[in-house]
């Protein structure tokens, strides 16, 4: 059924809604595609078959209560997810958890077009390009080849779509306000990027949108204080260290201790470089992880093909938004915005904020919010490009639009491509996974332990067999970006 905003005024023929009903239509076929490759994969070893073993002994109670004693990290709804999905399935690991994937890809999607709100024949023919953009870009694929058994930052996307919808309404209920609240409660405990939720509403209030109270703001943001109380004054959380993980530098990856031996005097440039990498990754695609691979190439003369298409493709998008906020700057001027100014000046605010907590460490997956909100810019800038009010060049359009659909359906092809990869790179570590429990020094001592390994690895390579795998002659032509 198509979401009340989106049906045709009462009184206008049945034929207005094709383009909606087209649009929605396009998007469930983009799902199911996405669906179709995510059951494709099985649930992995490297992390996912840990994490499952983490929630296989303590109960739900004792799992959420040891996660405030961790450190650099709060989750503990994440692992309460964990826990109560992993009882439910009962054996059953690979059907609830790749289910719930493609929910939550399927849930993106709507609730990405119920901003898009395609209303004429223009924002249909539009929503390939809108798609493509959420689709191709590298800080999507994470989300749906990352190996934790759920993906907070999926559900982190999921939820700041959720809440732009609900503050993008006509007017404020009492009840979306208090569905707000509690995304905003929910994901913050889940993933540190659920402050995002906050920026995302607080953004919106600010950008005129009132489908939010006042008072929802307000309380949110008192939310907010008190997690950042909780987290810094009472448990002492922190921020991940230097030695947390490795993390990309200038052309290469650099480990926890050549991180300490070059930056632990000045840890502040190390986090300036964070945060300005990972504004450049979303407006250019790279840097890729904090390394720039497109700069390297280009120096050594060993450009590949996926690196260039994905910076002309992203830099075409970043130039289309830009060129969107300078042709309506008197509405920025007088603060008097429409949904598509909105749409705009919120991902610039998403980006920023997105950035400014990535500053522990790089990593495309962070920025997938802002990558999420660049798709909706880019389509209110297209809008606006065909809009009729100026006339654009022939040449000039057909140039952008052409690197802007042809270099993004490359994009979306290639991520697919990868899905495939993934699947059979997947199982192929199954074959040798007590080899990993020795190098990860993991030792199954419980029953339980030893029948999950060999539950998952049945699922893995008998009950759910490597899928088709595409000709290798196009791996010349593809990439993977983590």
């Amino acid at each position: 059924m198509i979401p009340a905003f989106a049906k045709a005024p009462a009184g206008k023929p049945a034929f207005a809604k094709a383009p909606i009903w087209l649009a929605y239509a396009y998007g469930l076929l983009v799902a199911a595609v996405l669906g179709y490759f995510l059951f494709g994969l099985v649930i992995q070893v490297s992390d996912s078959f840990g994490n499952l073993l983490a929630v296989q002994t303590p109960t739900l109670g004792e799992l959420v209560t040891s996660q405030f004693t961790q450190r650099g990290y709060l989750r503990p709804l994440l692992w309460a997810q964990l826990k109560v999905v992993y009882e439910l399935s009962d054996g059953q690991y690979y059907l609830w958890f790749r289910t719930i994937h493609v929910v939550q890809v399927v849930l993106l999607i709507l609730l990405y077009l119920r901003l898009v709100r395609p209303a004429t024949a223009l924002d249909a023919a539009l929503v390939p390009l809108a798609l493509a953009v959420l689709v191709g870009a590298h800080t999507f694929v994470p989300m749906v080849r990352e190996a934790f058994p759920i993906n907070g930052f999926l559900t982190i996307a999921v939820a700041c779509v959720a809440v732009a919808a609900l503050a993008f309404r006509e007017e404020p209920r009492w009840y979306w306000d208090a569905l707000a609240i509690a995304l905003f409660l929910g994901s913050v405990l889940t993933v540190e990027s659920g402050i995002l939720i906050w920026v995302v509403c607080a953004g919106a209030y600010v950008l005129g949108a009132r489908g939010l109270s006042r008072r929802a703001v307000l309380a949110m943001t008192v939310c907010l204080a008190a997690y950042l109380g909780l987290r810094q004054l009472f448990l002492d959380v922190g921020a991940p260290s230097l030695a947390e993980r490795a993390s990309g530098f200038g052309f290469r990856i650099l480990e926890p201790s050549d991180l300490i031996a070059r930056f632990s005097s000045q840890p502040w440039t190390f986090y300036a470089y964070n945060v300005v990498s990972s504004v450049s990754t979303v407006l250019f695609s790279e840097p890729k992880g904090g390394v720039w691979r497109f700069a390297f190439e280009v120096t050594t003369g060993s450009v590949h093909p996926w690196t260039a298409v994905s910076v002309a493709s992203s830099s075409a998008a970043t130039a289309l938004v830009v060129w969107f906020a300078w042709r309506r700057r008197d509405r920025l001027r007088t603060w008097t915005f429409e949904h598509d100014d909105r749409l705009v000046w919120l991902f610039v605010v998403i980006l920023a904020a997105n950035a400014a907590i990535s500053f522990p460490y790089t990593k495309n997956v962070i920025m997938s919010p802002a990558g999420v909100f660049l798709g909706l810019a880019v389509t209110a800038a297209s809008r606006e490009w065909f809009a009729g009010r100026t006339r654009m060049p022939v040449v000039v359009t057909s140039v952008l639009f052409a690197v802007l659909t042809c270099g993004w359906a490359y994009r979306v092809a290639g991520n697919h491509y990868n899905l495939r990869w993934t699947a059979a790179e997947q199982r192929a570590v199954w074959v040798s996974v007590d080899d990993w429990l020795t190098r990860q020094r993991i030792a199954l001592h419980a029953g339980d332990g030893p029948a999950l390994r060999d539950g998952l690895r049945q699922d893995a390579l008998w009950n759910h067999p490597t899928p088709y795998q595409p000709s290798s002659r196009w791996k010349q032509w593809f990439d993977i970006d983590w």
